[in-house]
């Protein structure tokens, strides 16, 4: 169950996309084209790791990798458009997923779950 649902809200079932291959075109998305140190250190882990998940999304044609017009040394990573558009419907798939999961409870246990929330997020007073 656990495994299928993480198929469905990362996309991998449509397009071959891992969660975290869908985490990198996020933060593509939101940073703009990134050195690949800079995305290792966002993500937590070594440049090796994130540079072969790169070199897939690539492949798929996901992903660019394009000189750093401010020295042409630095390589960058960006998103394509096809990897905007495949993350734009992945992410359309999750609402459609959390409204399912959300509309199996009633207005008082979502209010509940609303007010816990904003208790988890409330800084220490």
């Amino acid at each position: 169950m656990h495994r299928k649902f993480a198929q469905e809200i990362s996309g991998e079932s449509k397009y071959g996309l891992t969660l975290p291959q869908f985490f990198m075109l996020h933060l593509l998305r939101k940073k703009g084209p990134s050195k690949v140190t800079a995305l290792a250190e966002q993500l937590e882990v070594k440049p090796s790791a994130i540079t072969v998940m790169i070199d897939r999304l690539v492949q798929q044609g996901f992903a660019e990798r394009q000189p750093d017009p401010n020295d042409r040394r630095v390589v960058l990573v960006g998103i394509t458009p096809v990897g905007r558009q495949a993350l734009e419907q992945v992410e359309a798939r999750r609402k459609e997923i959390a409204a399912r999961f959300f509309n199996r409870l009633k207005p008082e246990e979502l209010e509940q779950m609303i007010s816990l929330f904003e208790k988890m997020l409330k800084e220490n007073d």
